[in-house]
């Protein structure tokens, strides 16, 4: 199957039903697929005040399930500094913590950033190979 063209979809789905109108597969991508891509292109802040991080919660839980331990763990560490609820899923809420974020907490998640980029799991063999098994 081919993981882009799977993931497009499942993202318009998404933005045609919202995320808990999805199947399991589609919020599995979802989730995956932006945290991927924003992280990698804005970072974990800008991932959390983005509708990306409505998902994040899921995040960790969907890289377990195809294979990405370790970056299942970046996941939720980065969802840890938001406290023992995680990130809020209104964004608006998000936003307004991430703001108030200290120097602490920006520097945890600059380091996260460096595991996330260091990281040896490739993602996206791993929901390709994921994807195909599922077929």
């Amino acid at each position: 199957m081919n993981t882009d063209i799977a993931a497009q979809k499942a993202l318009d789905r998404l933005a045609k039903s919202g995320f808990e109108k999805l199947a399991d597969s589609d919020k599995l991508l979802a989730a995956i697929w932006t945290f991927e891509a924003e992280v990698a292109n804005r970072g974990f802040a800008r991932y959390f005040s983005s509708s990306a991080g409505d998902m994040a919660c899921h995040v960790p839980a969907a890289l377990r399930t195809i294979g990405a331990v370790g970056m299942a763990e970046i996941a939720a560490e980065a969802n840890d500094v938001f406290g023992t609820g995680g990130p809020p899923k209104n964004r608006k809420e998000r936003r307004t913590l991430v703001r108030a974020f200290g120097d602490g907490t920006r520097k945890t998640l600059e380091a996260l950033e460096a595991r996330f980029y260091e990281s040896p799991e490739d993602v996206d063999d791993l929901l390709e190979i994921f994807l195909n098994q599922k077929q």
